[in-house]
């Protein structure tokens, strides 16, 4: 199995980070937990998750920017490196609290990229990334909440001394 071509990071940026867990500073296809397979189906599926919210905030994916590449693959990585403490019963994911809590290791991901992205979107912007669309129409107008469920104004013209079709006249 191959990475997707909209894939962040390498198996090999993985394994530098979570040694402990390879054969000779690799992942195997049969003896490490995880495998290599499995290590790359968790890049795919992390970068999915990287590439939804990124074209949530408006760039275009994938984000091809040197600079840019680089934080993103770093995100990935690591995050796929704490998949593997988990898949080893280790690491940030696996502790009582998040079991009682009833996170899941993807929701926790997901989480932690919306923050990162958050505070580094106008960084990606600035460095070059292709932002098409930016989030302040989506700060000043939302016609659906979360749900998908049709917002009402919270202000009227008839709150105003205006009617409906008198366009404020």
């Amino acid at each position: 199995m191959a990475l997707a071509t909209n894939s962040y990071g390498s198996v090999a940026g993985v394994a530098a980070l979570a040694g402990i867990y390879t054969a000779d500073g690799s992942f195997s296809a049969t003896t490490t937990r995880p495998t290599s397979t499995t290590v790359e189906s968790w890049i795919d599926n992390v970068s999915g998750i990287v590439n939804a919210l990124l074209a949530e905030a408006g760039f275009s994916i994938p984000v091809t920017q040197d600079d840019s590449v680089l934080m993103l693959d770093a995100f990935v990585e690591e995050a796929v490196a704490d998949l593997c403490h988990y898949a080893n019963g280790a690491g940030r994911f696996y502790s009582d609290r998040m079991v009682e809590r009833g996170y899941s290791t993807m929701q926790i991901i997901t989480r932690d990229f919306a923050g990162w992205l958050e505070s580094h979107s106008i960084g990606l912007e600035n460095l070059g990334s292709t932002r098409t669309t930016s989030k302040v129409g989506a700060i000043g107008y939302r016609d659906s909440d979360e749900d998908g469920n049709t917002v009402d104004p919270l202000f009227t013209r008839q709150g105003f001394g205006g009617s409906r079709g008198s366009l404020g006249r």
